[in-house]
């Protein structure tokens, strides 16, 4: 694909063409950053792991180029409860797909379809949604990226998704789940904050 044509939405990108790690920096990164300034929603407490915390969210409605809304969640998490970033990243930004599971009680299936570099891989995935919904699939291109801020030394990790059409490789359609296809388009961040805590900070767009 032109590199320059790319745009995060719910319509697939060719896995023989899908957008470098650059691309999705330079593209997908900035749509992050504004998200701060969308209309917010409603904010809610939400308990994981026997920790209590505050999630707000925002949306942006439907814009040329987009395929769905886009909608948006944020919350802070203490050092304390979370183990610092390092912990937090360990489970959002390393093996991102398969940590899903902890958070979706729906995703039951993962599976890893190929390898591009050290920070982009495809994965496919199985939700065993109630009916009348049924059964979904996504395959997905994800790609993660780390920053550490040169002016205090904190980090923050990114990990950007986009679905992807398999349908040209053969080996790949062959180990795709069965169910009716979904697509989705996502980016997240994990930001260090100065007191040792973490920002997750996630916006995404889908298919109903």
């Amino acid at each position: 694909m032109a590199e320059t044509s790319f745009y995060p939405s719910i319509t697939p990108v060719k896995s023989s063409d899908v957008p470098s790690k650059q691309t999705l920096i330079d593209v997908m990164i900035p749509l992050l950053v504004e998200s701060e300034s969308w209309p917010a929603g409603r904010a809610y407490k939400e308990e994981h792991h026997g920790s209590t915390f505050e999630v707000s969210t925002f949306s942006r409605q439907k814009q040329a180029g987009d395929g769905a809304m886009w909608h948006g969640r944020a919350s802070d998490h203490s050092k304390e409860s979370t183990g610092g970033w390092d912990s937090f990243w360990q489970g959002i930004g390393v093996n991102h797909t398969a940590h899903e599971q902890e958070y979706f009680i729906e995703l039951d299936q993962v599976k890893k379809l190929k390898v591009l570099n050290t920070d982009q891989e495809i994965w496919t995935t199985h939700y065993a949604l109630r009916a009348p919904a049924g059964d979904r699939i996504f395959t997905v291109l994800v790609t993660t990226h780390v920053v550490t801020h040169p002016e205090n030394g904190l980090r923050t990790g990114y990990v950007m998704t986009v679905p992807v059409d398999v349908s040209s490789e053969v080996e790949l359609v062959q180990q795709e789940f069965r169910g009716t296809r979904g697509s989705y388009a996502a980016i997240e961040h994990v930001k260090e904050l100065p007191d040792g805590g973490v920002n997750w900070r996630m916006i995404t767009t889908s298919t109903p």
